[in-house]
């Protein structure tokens, strides 16, 4: 899936384009959020305008106060409305303009059907929405969804993707490395764990795995992270690759600051995941199966993990709406892989039926469509000098995957440092 992005002063041009195709018939009204319907349920061109102008302040700095975006699917990709309006809302949601109001139109005036979403730049008190690396941003969202809608990839590196892991053996290593970066930093974005359990159980949808490795040099200790390609049963099938190896952002110390983040961001949720999995274990167990397809049905995956000998030691829950992975101690005592052992090994005595212990099921929660309006989005790298330091300890192999030169940047904002204390110096 392709975005487009462009943003103008226009707005009547923006949406005139749009309603001139629905007059012609060759484009229709898909969803409209925030904006008036007519008693018909209709829309009109009039309308909309008018409800976006007024959303507008007249004492707004912005001068290019309109969002204009088409979103490509495949060519061969053939969606349903309701698959198109869904991919609308949560690319609009993850990209920042949830709250904004904003229209969306699906063209069919030529065989490759896509949709056009206007929207507004500027919130009700005149604060510009936050525009800062948009397009990567837009590139790694419309990325998760090929995956998480199994739609067919628009770009040659996705495609490699959809190989079998171990295709990847014959690749050249910058590919392998630009692909994990592509893939590392799309879910650091969306998704929310507090461990690197919670992070890894994430990262198993993706073919991936994440380790923790500890380096020790002239007597101080260092922690470092190595990613590796798996295959489908979570086997690793790569070469363990470095953090430091695959670009910025995804070290050490912002996955610490990222596990930070959510501990806070996560909570309001705890709740009602907890309520959605209490309604599923109360169910009398049949098999490990039956249990992952019951908890899909209530929109959440489950990752269980075994030992040798085949005991449960471990249990996450993730919800890909939400993007969020919690390990079931998480959600309390009462949740703990030890209950999830007992509950299919003694499924007579079912645990989770009992009301003093788990309390009354509340009728079901109702997610929100996302968490870009509450949970601040990872940034786009830090300047950690642990990161630093971890780098000259594992070596110099530079990453060449176009913007992504961080060592580059670091390396010229070293430089000005310089040249501002030299500055200073003169002065004094």
């Amino acid at each position: 899936m392709i975005a487009k992005i462009s943003s103008s002063e226009n707005l009547a041009g923006a949406l005139g384009y749009n309603f001139k195709k629905v007059v012609s018939g060759d484009a229709s009204v898909l969803l409209a959020e925030g904006l008036y319907a007519n008693p018909g349920g209709g829309y009109t061109m009039e309308e909309v305008l008018s409800d976006m102008q007024v959303a507008i302040p007249k004492k707004c700095r912005t001068k290019n106060v309109v969002f204009h975006c088409s979103l490509n699917p495949h060519p061969d990709e053939k969606l349903s409305d309701e698959q198109l309006t869904q991919i609308a809302q949560e690319y609009m949601q993850t990209l920042g303009y949830g709250e904004q109001p904003y229209i969306v139109f699906k063209h069919n005036d030529i065989a490759r059907e896509h949709i056009h979403i206007v929207s507004l730049r500027v919130n009700s008190a005149g604060e510009k929405i936050n525009d800062k690396f948009e397009n990567r941003r837009s590139k790694r969202i419309t990325d998760l969804l090929e995956r998480k809608y199994g739609l067919i990839p628009s770009t040659p590196s996705k495609e490699q993707r959809t190989n079998a892991p171990a295709s990847q053996e014959h690749l050249p290593l910058d590919n392998i490395r630009s692909e994990m970066a592509q893939t590392l930093r799309g879910v650091l974005m969306h998704y929310h764990f507090c461990s690197l359990g919670e992070f890894n159980a994430v990262l198993r949808r993706y073919n991936l795995a994440v380790e923790e490795v500890k380096t020790t040099y002239l007597g101080k200790q260092y922690d470092g992270l190595v990613y590796v390609s798996t295959d489908d049963k979570g086997n690793k099938v790569g070469i363990p690759i470095h953090a430091s190896k695959i670009g910025r952002g995804v070290g050490y110390a912002a996955v610490q600051h990222k596990m930070k983040q959510s501990k806070q961001s996560i909570k309001p949720f705890i709740a009602g995941i907890r309520q959605r999995v209490l309604a599923v274990m109360r169910t009398p167990p049949h098999s490990e199966e039956d249990l992952l397809t019951r908890l899909q049905e209530q929109g959440l995956r489950c990752m269980i993990r075994k030992n040798d000998s085949g005991r449960i030691y471990g249990i996450t829950f993730i919800d890909d709406n939400l993007g969020i992975a919690l390990n079931g101690s998480r959600l309390g005592k009462g949740y703990a892989a030890k209950q999830f052992e007992a509950y299919f090994s003694a499924p007579e005595s079912n645990r989770f039926l009992d009301e003093k212990l788990y309390g009354h099921l509340s009728s079901p929660w109702e997610a929100p469509k996302g968490l870009a309006h509450s949970i601040p989005l990872l940034a786009e790298g830090s300047d950690n000098p642990m990161e630093s330091i971890l780098d000259e300890l594992i070596g110099d192999l530079p990453l060449t995957t176009g913007n992504d030169d961080w060592k580059e940047a670091s390396w010229q904002r070293k430089l000005r440092r310089r040249h501002r204390l030299r500055l200073k110096r003169r002065k004094g």
